[in-house]
């Protein structure tokens, strides 16, 4: 039928673009790494960050140093959202692989850039959904961070992410079915995506709660 077509071709359209945004996110992180340090602004501070984030989880001097380069995209931009999300995704990892040395103290700035994320631009699905995750992950607000995580949804459907911080959330809900669904959501998107492994362990996740 005409609406079999239509169902068929928007379900063409999100692949494409979760294939293709990767790809370019990638040329620019490479372009910023040829760019001195000294002339970076803070958009090429957050993609080198992006860059360092996604090299690894277990190793710790790059966590740090990711977030040092967010923290320098932020200096140059204080309403940079995405870079304060992002931000506290690192403090995230630190906590999820037991880095935290001061841990009332890095929680508490992990919710503070992760609150300030959120409350600077509610119409970025990046901010959204890393700072939602964080302030459920790290704050224990799983309720506020569905809520953030849900509008970053609706905002980019495309975002791999999203649907991948989605699962987590809804496993953590006891909503099993709708967690794998995102889950796989988030894979269908961006089958490449370094945070691949993430979203299996939702689903596994998910198959335990359920």
């Amino acid at each position: 039928t005409l609406a079999e077509v239509f169902d068929l071709q928007d379900q063409v359209a999100s692949s494409i673009v979760g294939a293709i945004t990767p790809r370019v996110e990638e040329a620019e992180i490479e372009r910023a790494k040829r760019k001195p340090t000294e002339s970076l602004d803070a958009y090429d501070y957050y993609l080198r960050g992006l860059a360092v984030f996604d090299r690894t989880v277990n190793d710790q001097t790059a966590i740090d140093e990711a977030l040092q380069l967010f923290k320098a995209a932020i200096a140059r931009d204080p309403e940079f959202a995405a870079a304060y999300a992002r931000a506290a995704r690192c403090y995230a990892t630190r906590k999820s692989n037991g880095w935290m040395v001061d841990r009332a103290e890095e929680v508490a700035e992990a919710v503070r850039l992760a609150r300030r994320a959120v409350e600077l631009d509610r119409d970025d699905a990046i901010a959204l959904s890393h700072g939602g995750y964080v302030l459920g992950y790290v704050g224990g607000e799983l309720k506020n961070s569905a809520v953030c995580i849900d509008r970053a949804l609706v905002l980019n459907p495309n975002l791999a992410a999203a649907w991948g911080l989605s699962s987590w959330v809804r496993a953590c809900f006891g909503e099993p079915d709708r967690a794998v669904e995102h889950a796989a959501g988030a894979m269908r998107l961006s089958p490449l995506d370094p945070r691949l492994f993430a979203w299996q362990f939702c689903t596994g996740l998910a198959h335990f709660c359920a």
